[in-house]
């Protein structure tokens, strides 16, 4: 036999508060006359295009910003609400410059790499061996 829930168990429907703030946006909507939601908006949106920048400039690599979103609230005495609400914005940061160069045995730094020294050597003769297959230096 299945287990009957009582009416009393059901919830309570809340009468309708056309005054209810049922969303962020619409609390966001509070600070400023709107112009806060306004400047979070915007925000939110040059912070999106500063990411697809940092990518085609950079890769995405490092390709990563955040916003936050602080919203304050202080219950008065007469149960009013006191908020505050503050937004700031992080872009991707720019990687560092980079470049390469070499050290030579003075200790400076070259362009010239010491590998292509070795290979603007001169060519050295080589001798074949077919019995053993070996290649050796010519004496």
């Amino acid at each position: 036999m299945t287990n009957r829930k009582s009416t009393s168990d059901a919830g309570t429907i809340e009468p309708h508060d056309p005054y209810k703030m049922r969303t962020l946006e619409q609390i966001l909507a509070l600070f400023d006359g709107g112009d806060f939601l306004a400047e979070v908006l915007s925000g939110h949106k040059q912070l999106q295009l500063d990411l697809l920048d940092h990518k085609a400039e950079h890769g995405t690599k490092g390709c990563q910003g955040t916003m936050t979103l602080q919203v304050s609230y202080a219950l008065g005495k007469s149960g009013d609400v006191a908020m505050g609400a503050t937004v700031t914005f992080k872009p991707p940061k720019k990687p560092p410059s980079s470049a390469a160069a070499y050290i030579n045995d003075a200790g400076e730094l070259t362009l010239y790499s010491p590998f292509m020294a070795r290979m603007h050597q001169p060519v050295r003769d080589a001798a074949f061996d077919p019995e053993t297959g070996e290649i050796r230096d010519a004496d």
